[in-house]
């Protein structure tokens, strides 16, 4: 996940809600967070835009899980 910014602006007029505030991050980059899921602890690596609201990348170990925001 890289250039986050410039995905978002580049897809920000195709993605919901437009013309409506985007709605703020839950978790912050390097923010150790639980993977409820998968019951492991691991540390936010990126932030993209998704059609289901944020996409968040979870780095907890050697494996990668990505969340989304409610």
């Amino acid at each position: 996940m890289t250039n986050l910014v410039q995905n978002l602006e580049r897809y920000w007029y195709i993605s919901p809600p437009w013309d409506q505030p985007i709605p703020p991050l839950l978790v912050s980059l390097l923010e150790q967070v639980y993977v409820k899921s998968a019951k492991v602890f691991g540390y936010c690596t990126g932030v993209e835009w998704s059609e289901r609201g944020w996409k968040y990348e979870i780095f907890a170990g050697n494996t990668k899980y990505y969340c989304f925001g409610k």
